[in-house]
């Protein structure tokens, strides 16, 4: 009987040693009254509203624009685009370029609502807002829903928040009629 005793006290131990194994030691912080604080560690999780402060940040710079300043603005978010999408709006202002300078086109979104759609890596994002469109002193404006898709990566210097946006979908939106635009 006083084996089994020994024998669960020593497995006891034993998973506490094992536990205590595979947990991150505390961080320590000194102050200089020479007091020692304990830091606490939180789970590396996703912060939605970090996530959306991105998307803010990308969608304002990508489907906003102005007769010049687009290759701008493309190149200044460059570090948080891959390729499809970067190449897909250059493209497309080349592509566009003549009517846009010749009718002096400007487009600004105006975000609404975000919604997360998909909470997982890629996360898709919703991005509800106006198009504004100014053409020729003519403005028009245009309920749109772009879906972005975001992709979780490494922080590094040039892209300090880990995202990169990965591609971009303009999702069909009925007007007052119920058309599609």
């Amino acid at each position: 009987m006083y084996l089994s005793v020994i024998s669960l006290m020593l497995n006891f131990v034993l998973v506490l040693g094992l536990m205590q194994a595979h947990q991150k030691p505390p961080l320590v912080v000194y102050a200089q009254e020479g007091q020692v604080s304990v830091l606490k560690i939180k789970t590396l999780a996703l912060d939605e509203t970090l996530l959306k402060d991105f998307v803010r940040l990308i969608a304002g710079e990508y489907l906003s624009f102005s007769v010049d300043s687009l290759p701008k603005q493309i190149e200044g978010i460059k570090p948080y685009l891959s390729s499809k999408p970067a190449d897909s709006i250059l493209k497309s202002f080349k592509d566009n370029q003549i009517i846009i300078q010749k009718q002096s086109i400007s487009q600004q979104f105006v975000i609404e609502n975000i919604i997360i759609t998909k909470n997982k890596n890629p996360f898709w994002i919703e991005v509800q807002g106006v198009r504004n469109i100014h053409a020729n002193g003519n403005d028009k404006k245009v309920p749109m829903t772009y879906i972005l898709e975001v992709t979780k990566i490494k922080p590094t210097e040039s892209n300090p928040y880990g995202f990169l946006m990965t591609d971009i979908i303009e999702k069909d939106k009925p007007n007052n009629k119920g058309q599609k635009i």
